[in-house]
């Protein structure tokens, strides 16, 4: 008897947990997100390189559902409808080289001053202002901290506003080099985050900067920007015929044989990026974005 009734509880156990997964896998249709129309006055046609005028955007959620002119896009009884008639509008921008986690004020000996919490507030503040801008998608290239990934996080949330961003951690580099900053003295054995000597341990730092949330890795391939020892020979002095200076960097940096070699010397200091094309020439990108 004992037994049947074991049976017989363990078979309806075995029924109402078949329900109750059944019940939990039934899709459940989504909510319909609220729609937002955007009616611009001009709107700049990037594919055809031309203004149309009179143009309505339809929005639903993160989504572009449509564009077109006012009589042909149909707009929602309850959609949120956003007056631009006066204006005009394009897509986001987007920048690929930036650090929003700093300031160009806070270079070299200011900078040391700043703590890690500091430079994730900075990050806030110039999220807001990059989006403000225009700039609605971000690659951000070197951040000490990690401070660049909890922006991206934050952003993401929904914590505070601010571009969508493709971030890298710190910056990847050798001893002495471009990102491994040494404005103190010796005995203070200081060291940059994304110092990596030798292939086995850049391995090594690709792998923790991606463990601890990166999305891309920054490596700065020139050497000796920033330390203050090699200043004085980062840039030579050539008289011109006119008897003023011209400063250029030295070959000493490092550069690749397809660099140019007359890069004034603040696109060194505040670490521009040379990016070389399929044609062979070359593109300079802003060292900040504000």
């Amino acid at each position: 008897m004992q037994f049947r009734r074991w049976i017989v509880g363990m078979s309806v156990g075995i029924v109402l947990g078949a329900v109750t997964v059944a019940g939990a896998q039934t899709p459940r249709a989504e909510p319909e997100k609220a729609a937002t129309v955007l009616r611009a006055g001009r709107m700049l046609d990037v594919r055809r390189g031309r203004l149309v005028e009179n143009v309505v955007i339809l929005v639903r959620g993160e989504t572009i559902e449509a564009v077109g002119p006012a009589g042909q896009v149909r707009v929602p009884a309850d959609a949120r409808v956003i007056d631009l008639s006066r204006a005009t509008v394009l897509p986001g921008l987007i920048d690929m080289h930036t650090h929003l986690t700093g300031e160009p004020r806070y270079i070299g000996y200011s900078a040391l001053g700043l703590s890690v919490p500091r430079q994730a507030l900075i990050g806030a503040k110039n999220a807001r202002l990059t989006l403000m801008a225009g700039f609605t998608t971000v690659r951000n290239v070197g951040a000490s901290g990690y401070t660049d990934v909890a922006l991206r996080d934050a952003i993401e949330a929904g914590d505070l506003p601010g571009p969508r961003m493709v971030v890298s951690g710190p910056a990847l580099g050798i001893t002495g080099g471009h990102c491994d900053e040494s404005l103190l003295p010796p005995e203070y054995r200081h060291r940059a985050e994304g110092v990596a000597d030798g292939p086995a341990a850049v391995l090594q730092k690709v792998r923790e900067v991606i463990k601890y949330g990166a999305d891309v890795i920054k490596v700065c391939a020139p050497v000796g920007s920033y330390p203050r020892a090699t200043t004085r020979r980062r840039m030579s002095s050539t008289r011109t015929n006119s008897g003023s200076s011209s400063r250029r960097p030295t070959s000493w940096v490092g550069r690749s044989p397809r660099t140019p070699t007359d890069w004034p010397a603040s696109s060194w200091l505040y670490g521009s990026a040379w990016t070389p094309s399929s044609t062979g020439a070359s593109s300079m990108t802003r060292p900040f974005a504000s």
